[in-house]
């Protein structure tokens, strides 16, 4: 029969290995998992969001386009001229 002593000897002798086991564990399925989730996340939405940086860029660059055709005071004329000609009958 084994006795008291034997066993809390044996306890305390395996308890680092038991904190250490236990604080692993614990790393690994509270902290690491959701921080692995989390990441993979962030990596999809900074691939979204770098999509959308680069439409809003281009939708700037055309829109600046714009602006300076509007400034310029030759494209205005073509544009009165074109308005005071009118549609254009399609020819068959």
């Amino acid at each position: 029969m084994p006795s008291a002593g034997g066993f809390l000897g044996r306890f305390s002798y395996w308890s680092p290995v038991f904190v250490c086991m236990t604080l692993f564990a614990q790393v690994a399925f509270l902290g690491l998992r959701p921080a692995v989730c989390e990441k993979r996340r962030l990596a999809e939405a900074a691939v979204q969001l770098g999509a959308r940086h680069d439409r809003d860029v281009a939708l700037r660059d055309a829109v600046a386009v714009e602006l300076r055709a509007r400034g310029d005071p030759i494209f205005l004329e073509r544009q009165r001229r074109l308005r005071l000609q009118g549609p254009v009958a399609a020819r068959d």
